[in-house]
């Protein structure tokens, strides 16, 4: 089955958050971001405007010898790159090599630089592409791949996958600087209250270790989430086995093989209104966990989201995506936060089945996992024209 260029490997996210709060998990991220972007490097790190220097943080595919020769290069004056640093140096910025020429009008400038001879070419660089995580006080972190000659231009799904990266790597820096910046707080968490996304630590009982700001106010406001006897539960039912089946999905897969992705989001009803949460738990290690009572804990990122699912009617799927009867009753249920053998049950046909149907429902809608298909109904709506399927 073929996939929109777009989707991200819930494996790689979830690396890339692992990575915020245990620095060694970017052994994984970049095998991880090599595969999901093939190219010939894959570098992060820290541009120091004052003094005209490159921090290396982590490095695949560059050799010492040519980062030693980096900063003269890329701070030349006939560097490209240099004149739009104010423009494009940017968080949510993607920079390639087509985008630089079309911000200066001026095809093939890249390539005329010393830069480009002297460094990207020797190491077959031809093609790139960049972004800025963060740019505070005169430092800019970039993430930027490189492609040889002989491949393609990154495209534009890749150049909107990258984008879409780009925010969780931004998120999960910030979550690592703030850790870096709390070290009066003996377990380090004080730091996550100054982030406005709503986060807690859990252990594997579901028991709530802490909880910032915002996820104290969701918390007692009972907006989809709720801690009774100081475990985390969801206020629906159907919502809370689904949060269980997910967490017990993260931690089973944590057993042992910390390289190992969790299932994508979870989304749990918000009430009878149509409103959901997108909770994401990611396995926690490193500096952390030392200061927690336990040492299997995950780290859960809660998120609303307005849907209006109760819009959603099978005949509205059927027409716009192409869905039979059942598959758009199976999507519809799944909207409605179902999951999948709650669904079969009410439909009258068997989990096997239903799973059958759910593959045929990802395929006409373009979309990898059930996360993925709930968030894409709520997000366009029942009366979005959709792509054409692919076949």
């Amino acid at each position: 089955m073929e996939c929109d260029g777009a989707v991200l490997n819930e494996e790689l996210i979830d690396a890339v958050y692992r990575a915020a709060l245990d620095p060694a998990a970017w052994q994984d991220v970049m095998p991880l971001l090599r595969q999901r972007f093939p190219s010939n490097a894959q570098t992060f790190y820290l541009l120091h405007r004052a003094t005209r220097r490159v921090q290396p943080l982590y490095l695949e595919g560059v050799q010492p010898r040519w980062v030693g020769c980096f900063d003269e290069l890329y701070f030349a004056a006939d560097n490209p790159w240099m004149r739009v640093s104010q423009a494009l140096h940017r968080p949510g910025i993607v920079r390639t090599t087509e985008r630089l020429e079309a911000h200066l009008r001026d095809e093939g400038v890249l390539y005329r630089s010393a830069y480009y001879h002297e460094w990207m070419r020797p190491q077959r660089f031809r093609h790139n592409l960049g972004n800025t995580l963060l740019a505070e006080d005169g430092l800019i972190a970039n993430i930027t791949l490189f492609r040889p000659p002989d491949m393609p231009a990154f495209d534009s799904g890749e150049v909107r996958a990258f984008e879409s990266l780009s925010s969780h790597m931004t998120r999960a820096l910030r979550m690592s600087l703030q850790l870096e910046r709390s070290e009066s707080c003996p377990a380090g968490t004080a730091a996550f209250d100054a982030l406005p996304q709503a986060l807690a630590l859990l252990d594997e009982q579901r028991r709530v270790l802490y909880a910032n700001a915002s996820m104290e106010t969701l918390l007692r406001a009972q907006r989809g989430l709720r801690v009774r006897h100081g475990e985390l539960t969801a206020t629906d039912s159907t919502a809370q086995q689904r949060l269980a089946d997910y967490l017990a999905g993260v931690l089973g897969r944590d057993n042992g093989a910390q390289h190992k992705a969790g299932p994508p989001d979870a989304l749990l009803r918000v009430g009878a209104g149509g409103a959901f949460l997108s909770v994401r738990a990611i396995p926690v290690h490193g500096r952390i966990t030392r200061h927690l009572p336990s040492r299997r804990t995950l780290l859960l990122m809660v998120g609303e989201c307005a849907g209006a699912a109760r819009a959603m009617t099978p005949a509205a799927l059927e027409q716009f995506h192409g869905c039979t009867p059942r598959e758009a009753r199976l999507a519809q249920l799944l909207a409605e936060g179902s999951n999948l053998r709650a669904a079969a049950e009410a439909m009258g046909i068997t989990y096997g089945s239903a799973r059958t149907y759910l593959k045929i429902v990802f395929h006409k809608i373009g979309v990898r996992s059930q996360a993925q298909l709930v968030g894409k109904l709520l997000s366009d709506g029942p009366f979005t024209k959709p792509r054409p399927a692919l076949h």
